[in-house]
């Protein structure tokens, strides 16, 4: 599955670029995030609960950031499994400065789903995939929102 887009964020690229590092901020924005631990500066481990048509499972994972270039991208490298089967992928994003304290996200990225998760269909995966995407930028708004207006 391939997944590709961008989000506009009304911030500083550096304030954005910080929220990305933060797993409490990430662990509160993806939809099904059932704990979210950093291990190091580049590791974090995840429990996830994702319920995809008739199939619903927790997967357990690593999320790995590396090719860091603060605050201008970063690549993340994900896997995970659970009952339903197992999900491994890579995303690259670029945080790009508009100026004006906006700043714009863009990411690729490309992931294989196998198990029971992959009998449900390739459209239904990336319509639940599409809507995840937005849930977690929706509420990655209102966390910088909430932060921004701090400062």
């Amino acid at each position: 599955m391939k997944v590709e887009g961008e989000h506009l964020f009304k911030a500083p690229r550096e304030v954005v670029y910080e929220m990305f590092n933060d797993p409490d901020a990430l662990g509160a924005a993806v939809p099904g995030m059932q704990k979210m631990v950093k291990i190091d500066e580049s590791h974090y481990e995840a429990v996830l609960g994702i319920r995809v048509g008739p199939v619903s499972a927790n997967f357990s994972g690593n999320l790995t950031l590396t090719d860091e270039v603060p605050p201008e991208s970063v690549t993340l490298i994900i896997e995970g499994k659970g009952g339903a089967g197992f999900v491994k992928g890579v995303g690259y994003v670029k945080f790009e400065d508009l100026g004006d304290q906006t700043t714009l996200l863009k990411y690729t990225g490309e992931a294989n789903i196998g198990g029971t998760l992959a009998s449900v269909g390739q459209r239904m995966i990336d319509s639940v995939a599409k809507s995840m995407f937005k849930t977690v930028f929706e509420k990655l708004d209102k966390i910088l929102e909430e932060r921004w207006q701090k400062n």
